[in-house]
């Protein structure tokens, strides 16, 4: 074999393989981006939070007697109104403030959510008032949360405060302190720092992000010997337990709300709530 043979087939060879690798085809390789992160809603200020929880906040006015309550749908001019159930056990017939001082009327009765303490009730307006927006996350231990609604007595003389009408909202912060596993009689489930006083039963609890988390219904410092602390089930807590229960406010979740359908409540399926 000659010299020049074998470096004419050692060139041939080098031009055939190059020209193999041009022909292969190439691979696009695409870099993923990272997923944005979740948005987090927006902490508000006190004020801004107070502001929007008054608007939503309505009194709820009987013969000597008031609770609270927080309006969660609008269709129309037919507002739902989001309060306790016991609210409405001291009179006969009921009046709706809202925050604009305007007396309505209930439409129908209220309706009891089966065995809970929590009631709906509706009345019809033309004007436009703030609705809630309810959370959809589950509480957790130590979020801070806003109480509000209408105490019935005035906080400098203690006589009733049913002549001010919706004057006199509180509007309190706290934070969760007890979230327990099951509910207490009444659907009751979570225990918070944050000052209730008689009246505002049926009022909003609302998250840092202006978000409906509750309902409140029941303030600290309750006999135990009434039952206040029993669960659902029969049982009842251990006394370490019932000492923490004890200087707790308690409240409904909004998840108990959610879990109850309209048709459920109401036997009329055309009738909002």
């Amino acid at each position: 074999m000659s010299v020049e043979w074998w470096l004419s087939f050692t060139l041939i060879n080098l031009v055939v393989r190059h020209t193999s690798l041009l022909a292969m085809p190439t691979v696009d390789v695409k870099f993923s981006s990272p997923p944005p992160p979740k948005h987090q809603p927006t902490v508000l200020s006190d004020s801004l939070l107070k502001q929007l929880a008054r608007q939503s906040t309505v009194r709820i006015t009987g013969n000597n007697s008031a609770g609270s309550g927080v309006l969660v749908q609008r269709r129309g001019k037919i507002y739902t109104i989001l309060t306790n159930w016991h609210v409405f056990d001291f009179s006969p017939s009921w009046v709706i403030l809202t925050v604009d001082g305007r007396r309505h009327p209930l439409i129908g009765s209220p309706k009891q959510l089966g065995n809970i303490d929590l009631a709906i009730a509706q009345f019809a307006s033309p004007f436009s008032y703030g609705v809630a927006t309810i959370s959809d996350e589950p509480l957790e231990e130590k979020t801070v949360v806003y109480a509000g609604g209408f105490p019935l007595y005035r906080r400098d003389n203690l006589k009733p405060s049913l002549s001010s009408g919706v004057e006199g909202f509180l509007f309190t912060t706290g934070q969760v302190s007890l979230i327990l596993s099951k509910p207490l009689l009444q659907g009751y489930q979570i225990g918070y720092t944050n000052q209730v006083e008689i009246g505002m039963s049926g009022g909003p609890i609302f998250s840092a992000q202006g978000l409906l988390v509750g309902i409140n219904g029941r303030v600290k410092y309750r006999d135990p010997g009434f039952g206040a602390y029993t669960f659902a089930d029969g049982t009842v807590p251990s006394p370490g337990l019932l000492n923490k229960m004890i200087q707790s406010s308690w409240g409904i979740p909004i998840s108990t709300y959610r879990n109850f359908t309209v048709r459920s409540v109401y036997q009329n399926a055309n009738e909002p709530i």
